[in-house]
């Protein structure tokens, strides 16, 4: 199915029933053990299959973040946002991301595949190494349960700023899973157009990635304080689209 008409068709379906339901839900909140740190885990519980685990880095204040998750645990998908740069007390920058360290990024997930869902990875910008890095190393184990995808929200993951002309380099994660990937980035961002690159650099070890566009908005879209109509209309649908694009994964799996 066409992606685009997907979106437009869920997302509607979300705009409309938004002033049917209660947008926010009470949350639980659980602690997990990763060596010598405590790691305190937003959860938005529902009673579907799917799980998504989301790693925001955002010490515990996306207000935006918790309103979609509990969209999304109303329409049955449960969802997790551990507070990593809480646990190691750390400020958010994006240097910080590098001192989060793997042994906690793989306790979380061996706790979420615990649940017995199928459990999705989600992130934005930079922390969108933290689901590549953690991704790589619980595949590393062939015991562990599979994961069943990753969303990578427009996508951060230069090591360096690129140079034209030049092949850009990577961070280390890249290229080193297996699951499933979708690239979502902003129509109206420069970036778009290193989405093929990108997506190659990701398949290496075996990951089947697509990339889609979101039209008319930019890169963090849903943070910008100059946010335009687009852009609003479609951080007020997060939750559709974040639906759209698991949606999606599922029905590539299915066909694969």
């Amino acid at each position: 199915m066409n992606f685009r008409i997907l979106l437009t068709a869920l997302t509607l379906f979300v705009f409309i029933g938004a002033a049917s339901v209660n947008p926010v839900l009470a949350k639980e909140v659980k602690t997990i053990e990763a060596g010598d740190t405590e790691i305190d885990v937003r959860i938005f519980p529902a009673k579907g299959n799917i799980l998504l685990l989301g790693f925001p880095c955002d010490e515990g204040k996306s207000l935006a973040e918790e309103k979609t998750a509990s969209s999304l645990a109303e329409d049955g998908i449960e969802v997790w946002m551990p507070d990593l740069l809480s646990g190691f007390m750390l400020p958010k920058v994006r240097s910080s991301l590098s001192q989060i360290s793997t042994e906690s990024l793989v306790a979380i997930i061996n706790e979420a595949t615990k649940t017995g869902k199928k459990v999705y990875l989600i992130a934005s910008g930079p922390d969108t190494e933290l689901i590549l890095r953690g991704a790589s190393h619980w595949e590393s184990n062939e015991e562990n349960i599979a994961l069943s995808g990753a969303v990578l929200m427009f996508p951060r993951l230069f090591k360096d700023s690129p140079v034209p002309g030049e092949m850009p380099k990577y961070q280390d994660a890249v290229g080193k899973t297996r699951l499933p990937i979708l690239l979502l980035e902003g129509e109206r961002t420069p970036n778009r157009w290193g989405l093929n690159t990108l997506s190659h650099e990701l398949e290496k070890n075996g990951s089947k990635v697509k990339s889609k566009v979101i039209p008319n908005v930019r890169g963090y879209f849903f943070k910008r304080k100059d946010a335009n109509r687009s852009e609003d209309v479609v951080t007020s649908q997060m939750a559709g689209l974040i639906k759209v694009s698991l949606f999606y994964l599922e029905e590539k799996e299915s066909n694969d």
